[in-house]
């Protein structure tokens, strides 16, 4: 089943473009949900191929690639799991020997996974941050208490460890120097070797809950926001309320695409308890998975359309 739901297509309406996706052996992962994008591209006519994520990770990036199609000057759409920007450039450098690319640069995939690249360019609209280089416990607390006292989120350059919020990721109100060097080593050690440059510091802002709420957890008012070519291309709330009116993406967050300087990155944007819209993150639009109420034929369609005007 796994080979030949990615198979690939004949017939491009895309031109030179093409979806690689970069997934674990071993068969179909329910969590990233990327078998409804190929059964989307199949709809849409758009070639896809699956390369395994172990041997870009091992850097076999040979290996990795030797079952796609000779190159030709495609243009391959990444969609995988999230490699760091060492793995990212290797995997752009083999595309690159075959005479093919990858659409977005390793400076562009840069730009929309780290938060020292993009927290610059929206300082305006998200939550207060500050960094280091590296895991000085002495200096991330200083770099923390530039934001004023805690509640803080703390993470790595790209990634927290949200799975294990109240020990490795969430600073309570008054928490200490040592119960806050305690959560700062706890991440490093939750993150271990996918540990990302440096320590994050985030101001928390509390986000508006949503009315019909899950009962094992709280909902927010949540939405991803898919940007192609810097204009959004699919956008939807991460939960669905009935009740809940979706807000202008256009109107709101079209400016982002002039801030980040990337061809394909996403936004996550949430409404504040006091009524606020706020960018929550910025990520690779190659490396996140689309929200449940996002139907992927939405965004392939509009990266076809664009694509054909260009």
């Amino acid at each position: 089943m796994y080979a030949d739901l990615f198979a690939g297509t004949a017939g491009n309406p895309a031109g030179d473009l093409a979806i690689l996706f970069c997934r674990p052996r071993g068969g179909i992962s329910a969590s990233d949900r990327f078998e409804y994008e190929a059964h989307a591209a199949e709809q849409l006519n758009i070639p896809y191929h699956v390369i395994p994520i172990e041997s870009i990770v091992n850097e076999e990036f040979a290996f990795a690639l030797e079952h796609l199609p000779p190159g030709c000057g495609r243009r391959w759409i990444f969609r995988g799991w999230m490699l760091s920007a060492e793995e990212y450039t290797g995997l752009y450098e083999a595309m690159l020997d075959r005479g093919d690319s990858l659409v977005t640069s390793p400076a562009a995939f840069e730009a929309a996974s780290y938060i020292p690249e993009y927290v610059p360019n929206i300082e305006d609209c998200t939550f207060p941050t500050r960094w280091i280089w590296g895991t000085d416990l002495r200096e991330a607390w200083d770099a923390a208490n530039e934001l004023g006292p805690p509640p803080w989120i703390v993470k790595d350059h790209v990634k927290s460890a949200k799975d294990d919020w109240d020990e490795a990721t969430f600073v309570p109100h008054g928490a200490s120097r040592s119960r806050f060097e305690e959560i700062c080593r706890n991440l490093i050690d939750a993150r271990g070797d996918r540990f990302e440059r440096g320590i994050v510091i985030r101001a928390f802002v509390p986000l508006d809950r949503l009315p019909h709420h899950d009962a094992e957890r709280l909902l927010f008012d949540e939405h991803r926001l898919l940007f192609w070519e810097g204009r959004i291309a699919a956008a939807s709330p991460y939960n669905d309320d009935a009740d809940a009116e979706r807000p202008d993406y256009e109107r709101l967050f079209s400016f982002l695409g002039e801030r980040i300087d990337a061809p394909f990155f996403a936004a996550d944007v949430a409404r504040t308890e006091d009524g606020r819209w706020i960018v929550v993150e910025i990520n690779d639009g190659g490396s996140v998975t689309l929200p449940d109420l996002l139907d992927p034929r939405e965004l392939y369609a509009e990266i076809i359309a664009t694509a054909a005007s260009i």
